[in-house]
């Protein structure tokens, strides 16, 4: 069975030799494809399943493409058009990690929001971006 499973996995590596693969488009066109398959279970929308079977098609054909600079040109326009969006995702899950032990507060003067320890009552604080210096409770 082992042999087996390593041909299997030989095999595999020999097809997929200089073809694109999976990278962060080719993730987002499944999750959507797996949603519309779920969402198609409960409501009368058969379009969804259409819409399922296009994107995981499509992606199959970006995978196994041979045409490398293609996709990652692609891949490259996806990141860069979602790149505010996953930054502040980002930010949002640093802050709901250190919620405990800082406190996100906003400068008076440009409004930017930086980390002060939380528990240590009225601080004087410098902003990170214009330099002025304001009172705040934590």
């Amino acid at each position: 069975m082992k042999d087996f499973l390593n041909k299997l996995r030989e095999d595999y590596i020999r097809f997929m030799y200089g073809r694109y693969g999976g990278d962060q488009l080719g993730f987002l066109l499944v999750t959507i494809s797996i949603i519309a398959t779920i969402l198609s279970g409960f409501t009368r929308w058969r379009w969804l399943n259409i819409l399922s079977l296009v994107l995981l098609a499509l992606e199959a054909w970006r995978m196994l493409s041979r045409d490398i600079p293609a996709r990652a040109r692609e891949n490259q326009a996806y990141l860069d058009a979602t790149a505010k969006p996953r930054s502040w995702i980002r930010r949002q899950r640093g802050k709901w990690a250190n919620r405990k032990t800082k406190a996100y507060v906003r400068c008076p003067h440009c409004h930017a929001e930086f980390a002060l320890p939380k528990g240590r009552g009225k601080l004087r604080a410098t902003c990170p971006r214009c330099g002025q210096k304001s009172e705040h409770t934590v």
